[in-house]
């Protein structure tokens, strides 16, 4: 899938294979710890998707997104921990509460552009941190994080099947996340954020509102973001206030640039990348940022719109090559039936 101009172009087949390997994988890898990574780059995948929609699809210079992405964690946490009800409901609840904070988050942010919206929701990430980590009361767990709740019950106890368990309900939010980014970004809403980005004045003009589209943004993109965090508190047993640290936000900005943003496919490309790059090194952890860091210049220089828009610019060119062959063909073609219609005129 690509976007252009908000409009992606589908294929149904390649998706459907790839969907059908994915089902089938925890049959056929047999390491805990590979499905383990597995598990997680699907949770990092369906927040780069969120986080497409407002970074890449709105223009938005949204650096506060790993904030909404704890705030799903800890109130999915706070949610099984004290109430008792079923976990599957508390990734709703997380869902929900961080995309009221994207909404909270949108409001001073509403009439802000570029490096401005970029200080102030990169503060805003900065400010929700240092409360969890300054609390002292035990709601949070401090430092330490959030810890003692259960997890996502699947009617057994098997450690392997439990993992493919949460295998699945991790694909299976992706792919809801992937369905809802697809049918906004076709829809007139997905088009009004896209007319945003390119020219917000010109866009307010034709009657389409800043304030009432970017509020929708940082809702929508907070709640699948609150989604994948309250899965990841459930799947991990411990949220804590690291997951929104500088480190975490340049492999994300990483991933969201190699694969491209603003495109459907793009968050796909580079979480699989950029996760692959994380599993080589692990044992490398002094390294692992080095080498993302030369990895995002690179692509900053070579390819600036990520892979995904080299790749399509590199079909569009081949699909050029191609027609303006037939063209020349079927030219020739003509040139060479001219002289048997004026022979066959005069007879």
């Amino acid at each position: 899938m690509n976007a252009i101009l908000g409009r992606p172009r589908l294929r149904p087949a390649l998706i459907t294979a790839l969907a059908l390997i994915a089902l089938m994988t925890p049959w056929v890898i047999k390491s805990s710890y590979l499905l383990g990574v597995l598990i997680l780059g699907l949770i990092w995948l369906t927040l780069n998707q969120s986080w497409n929609l407002v970074l890449g699809v709105s223009g938005v210079w949204n650096f506060g997104h790993l904030a909404l992405y704890a705030v799903g964690g800890y109130a999915g946490g706070l949610f099984s921990l004290h109430t008792g009800l079923s976990s599957w409901i508390g990734l709703l609840v997380g869902g929900l509460a961080a995309g009221a904070g994207g909404v909270l988050l949108a409001i001073p942010s509403l009439r802000l552009r570029g490096i401005y919206a970029a200080l102030l929701t990169f503060s805003f990430a900065y400010v929700i941190q240092l409360v969890i980590t300054s609390d002292r009361s035990g709601l949070t767990g401090g430092s330490f994080g959030l810890t003692g709740y259960h997890g996502l019950a699947f009617g057994t106890t098997d450690a392997t099947a439990v993992a493919h368990g949460y295998y699945w309900t991790a694909l299976a939010v992706t792919l809801v996340t992937a369905a809802a980014m697809l049918l906004v970004t076709r829809s007139p809403m997905g088009l009004a954020f896209v007319a945003l980005r390119e020219n917000a004045p010109l866009a307010a003009a034709r009657g389409i509102s800043p304030i009432t589209y970017q509020v929708l943004s940082f809702g929508i993109s907070g709640f699948f973001a609150g989604l994948a965090g309250a899965l990841y508190a459930y799947y991990f047993g411990v949220i804590t206030p690291t997951v929104m640290g500088l480190g975490p936000m340049t492999i994300f900005v990483t991933m969201m640039v190699v694969g491209g943003l603003g495109t459907l496919s793009g968050p796909f490309v580079g979480t699989a990348l950029i996760l692959a790059v994380q599993t080589a090194l692990e044992d490398y952890p002094q390294a692992r940022l080095i080498v993302l860091g030369a990895v995002l210049v690179a692509m900053v220089v070579i390819m600036p719109r990520g892979i995904v828009d080299a790749v399509g610019a590199i079909n569009r060119r081949i699909e050029r090559w191609v027609a303006e062959g037939e063209e020349a063909e079927d030219e020739a073609d003509d040139r060479a039936d001219e002289p048997v219609q004026t022979m066959a005129g005069r007879a």
